[in-house]
């Protein structure tokens, strides 16, 4: 049949029944010259053409569109229904919608962190490699330049490996001094990502020659914003850390990698002796697997060579190891568990909701059951009645489906926050073809999930009783309320579970809050000034700039304390190097300790109110030409001169042998959490940067009287005082680095709550729900109750007692649900258990006082019922 004849059938049909009016008007004639009379004429006629009637519905029926047309007809059915109970409608769309919408969302930052292929060529072959150095305390560690090249030259797995370490760049031309983040590579960095620059030319092996001249690539971004997209960049020269570079390239819109900070990339010039240091670790490395190379045969390559490394240079190599994981794994880095637990939370939630409305529709089905059984004795079929319940149950998921769709755009915009920086390429708010598709097969499968039961419930009616029966409070089939008890208890023991995870993230991040990290970040404003190394390339210059600029600063008013150190907590977990302690046996290969260390300037402990422990700080007397001095944190103190006094006592750089001066320590300082308050602190020692040539300080960090933000232009202005041509990065409360540290976990947390206090008001819902449905239901019983003689504590006792059984069974379930899986938050967790007793107990009063209460106002229409109303009541 064609569309044109299903749009013309009311025409069809008129033509039609003319044409049947004139058939039977010319048969009736010639009937009548037959010397019939006109009443039988007619009759004759009739009979020889047939029902009229059945002829046109035939006739129409084939102008249709079969199952389609059924499908629009439950619909437009499906509409009117819903239309006549606005209150369930906006009650189920708006339960609905925010479930659909919170699972489109979460889903949304699963796709970009887990499952969008990343923008390099053939993505999945890329491995980032990394040293293992457990026996170190780096059990992921950045690899030494020798070791990179080891990798390359004897490995039989990848098809290339490249290297890149971070790199700021001072950009003194072309406008304000700026820092820009960039990044020193190997010229085949991008050929083994699978990217080439949008404009100009890739890195070529002869940019690395020391001595070569400088070239550069730019991201799409500051080629955009610093230098307004022209279009002739390629072969323009800039200053770069006060040298002269040419723009090469641009990198493609997108192109951030390793993430969204960098701006910049520089080709290296490694010496061929700095290509051979197997003892500074500083590089990242990346690498491109050959076709057919799974992961664990490379890893097995990569430890056949460490262990050749370690027989062939055990005093650098000893006990390091190498591994590679996929570069999606190490981008994402432990946003996979944390996106998988907020998962499961959105889908329990969608969970209670699909039963909140499910115990609705049993209801509604039960004030039906008269209309029903009447439509299925006048030959409806069950199957037709099923699916007009479905209809109904998906018109309603379709709506939520399209609110919650565009509540998610919002939602996801909020949630991209934690999307790591590393998958910056992928860090959009932009709902892509999968989470349309999830979106819409979310909805489809919760219209099914809510509305099969009722709907199957309804097939099962006996129709003798319910013919029989009053329509207002009949069942729907045997078991309709044990069903209907059933989805309440499941509502409790999801809601359990999740008010269970929530307590304990809730908890975790309390105990991160209150943690003493080491400093107090209030009123400090911290700021980079990293020097040009090129300009300031002796001891006495770099300690020239800094005293100078700290003299400027500590005399501006509002200031209390400022100092300089290589890096600011929360900025830099490592920065280690190897010493030799004084009066102890010679370290064998692969134990010597290997303490952090920062270089500072002497009020650096004050400005961010360190606590001293024992001995005395930094003064005056440690600088230029005296004796060397450190300050030690506790954890070194315990871990290095165990059961000891470390006062006084010595240690040096490198080995006993080392050419290199020994150092006395003179303080020891409270344990600073340099990589995050749930991270242990490290061994770690303090230097004067009077005394220590390596590391040199690029923080700043000024401790203020009043709002330390106050304080941004005067500072900058003081360190352009010393040099005009120094950028000033980074500048913020050191509060707000903290709070950023903080930030992953209190969004995790947060929404764990959020989402567990909508399952706990969806499970009271139920409750209630079902409850006042047993009192409207029961109405003729309590009735008959209440005169023959029970008074309203029974009638009190008899509702209570069923919603507590309920509680209490759905309590059980759903407790032994949590501590099973609790332990998936294990790792999640700071200073609680998973099977912390406060956090099960606490939630279950909770929700016991929110049953109770649930129960109360049902309970309280049940005692005012008069009987003689409850006597006639149908």
């Amino acid at each position: 049949m064609g569309w044109k004849r299903y749009f013309r059938r009311d025409t069809w049909d008129d033509e039609r029944a003319r044409e049947l009016d004139t058939y039977l008007q010319i048969e009736t004639d010639e009937n009548i010259a037959r010397g019939m009379t006109p009443q039988e004429a007619r009759y004759a006629a009739r009979r020889k053409l047939g029902n009229p009637t059945s002829i046109r519905e035939e006739i129409y029926r084939m102008n249709s569109l079969g199952m389609l047309e059924t499908v629009w007809q439950d619909l437009k059915y499906a509409a009117r229904v819903l239309g006549k109970s606005p209150g369930f409608v906006f009650f189920a769309v708006t339960v609905l919608a925010l479930g659909i919408a919170a699972n489109t969302a979460i889903f949304s930052i699963a796709d970009a962190v887990l499952l969008r292929p990343l923008p390099y060529r053939d993505a999945g072959r890329l491995v980032m490699i990394w040293e293992d150095g457990s026996t170190y305390g780096f059990p992921q560690d950045t690899p030494a330049p020798g070791n990179f090249s080891d990798w390359k030259t004897r490995n039989h797995v990848f098809t290339d490996v490249a290297a890149y370490s971070w790199d700021d760049l001072n950009l003194t031309s072309d406008g304000n001094p700026e820092q820009l983040t960039g990044d020193e590579v190997s010229a085949n960095l991008f050929s083994v990502l699978g990217v080439s620059p949008a404009h100009g030319r890739d890195f070529h092996s002869d940019d690395t020659v020391p001595g070569a001249p400088h070239v550069a690539i730019l991201s799409h971004g500051l080629w955009q914003r610093r230098f307004e997209g022209n279009a002739s960049i390629v072969g323009r020269e800039v200053r770069l850390d006060d040298e002269k570079y040419t723009i090469v390239g641009v990198m493609p819109p997108g192109f951030l990698y390793p993430d969204r900070k960098t701006e910049v990339w520089v080709p290296w010039q490694f010496t061929k002796e700095k290509l051979a240091d197997h003892s500074s670790h500083f590089l990242h490395v990346v690498g491109r697997l050959s076709l057919g190379v799974s992961l664990p045969t490379a890893n097995a390559d990569l430890a056949t060579i460490a262990k050749q490394l370690e027989q062939e240079r055990p005093d650098s190599n000893a006990k390091i190891g190498a591994f590679a994981v996929p570069l999606r794994e190490n981008l994402a880095g432990d946003m996979r568990p944390a996106i998988l637990v907020l998962f499961g939370a959105v889908c329990f939630v969608l969970l209670i909701a699909c039963a909140n409305i499910a115990n609705l529709l049993l209801a509604r089905a039960s004030g039906k059951r008269r209309e029903l059984a009447m439509r299925l004795t006048l030959g409806a079929s069950r199957l037709r009645i099923v699916g007009q319940m479905l209809t109904e149950s998906l018109l309603l998921a379709v709506i939520a489906g399209s609110i919650g769709l565009a509540l998610s755009v919002w939602a996801a915009q909020f949630l991209a926050s934690l999307i790591p920086t590393g998958i910056a390429p992928l860090a959009d708010s932009s709902l892509g073809g999968r989470v349309f598709l999830f979106t819409a097969g979310v909805s489809v499968l919760t219209g099914i999930l809510f509305g099969i039961i009722p709907a199957l419930r309804v097939s099962g009616l006996d129709l003798a009783t319910s013919l029989k029966d009053g329509g207002g409070r009949g069942n729907v089939g045997s078991g309709g309320q044990r069903l209907r008890d059933v989805l309440v208890v499941s509502e409790v023991a999801l809601a359990i579970v999740l008010l269970a995870g929530a307590a304990l993230m809730i908890r975790s991040f309390e105990n991160l809050v209150h943690l003493d990290p080491g400093f107090r970040a209030d009123h400090v404003l911290v700021m980079r000034t990293p020097i040009q190394m090129q300009k300031y390339d002796t001891q006495a210059r770099r300690t020239a700039f800094y005293d100078q600029v700290l003299e400027k600063v500590e005399h501006l008013p509002g200031v209390v304390a400022a100092g300089y150190t290589t890096w600011i907590p929360l900025t830099n977990e490592g920065g280690a190097t190897g010493i030799t302690i004084e009066g102890h046996p010679e370290p064998a290969l692969g134990q010597m300790p290997i303490p952090n260390a920062r270089v500072v300037s002497r009020n650096y402990t004050a400005a961010l109110r360190m606590k001293l422990v024992e001995g005395r700080l930094f003064d005056e007397r440690d600088g230029s030409g005296t004796q060397l001095v450190a300050l030690i944190n506790q954890t070194m103190a315990r871990s290095f001169w165990p059961g000891e006094n470390p006062i006084g006592k010595r240690f040096k750089r490198g080995t006993a042998h080392a050419d290199v001066p020994w150092i006395t320590i003179v303080g020891i300082v409270g344990d600073v959490h340099q990589a995050g308050p749930a991270i242990p602190a490290r061994a770690e020692m303090y230097l004067p940067y009077q005394q220590q040539e390596f590391f040199p300080p690029d923080y700043l960090a000024v401790r203020a009287s009043g709002d330390p933000l106050l304080l941004a232009e005067p500072l900058r202005q003081q360190v352009w005082s010393v040099d005009k041509q120094q950028p000033v990065a980074d500048v913020m409360p050191l509060e707000q680095l903290v709070g950023e540290n903080l930030a992953p976990r209190r969004m995790q947390a947060s929404l764990l709550g959020g989402f567990a206090g909508l399952a706990l008001l969806l499970a009271s819902i139920g409750i209630y729900a079902v409850l006042s449905f047993v009192v409207t239901q029961r109405t003729q019983e309590i009735g008959v109750r209440v005169a023959l003689g029970a008074d309203s504590r029974d009638v009190l006792r008899m509702v209570f007692s069923r919603g507590l059984r309920l509680f209490s069974i759905g309590a059980a379930l759903g407790l032994a649900a949590a501590l099973a899986l609790s332990r998936t938050l294990g790792h999640l967790l700071y200073g609680v258990s998973s099977s912390d007793p406060v956090s099960f107990l606490t939630v279950t009063l909770v929700l016991g006082a929110v049953t109770l209460l649930a129960c109360y106002i049902p309970a309280r229409r049940a005692m005012r019922v008069d009987p003689l109303v409850a006597l006639r009541y149908e």
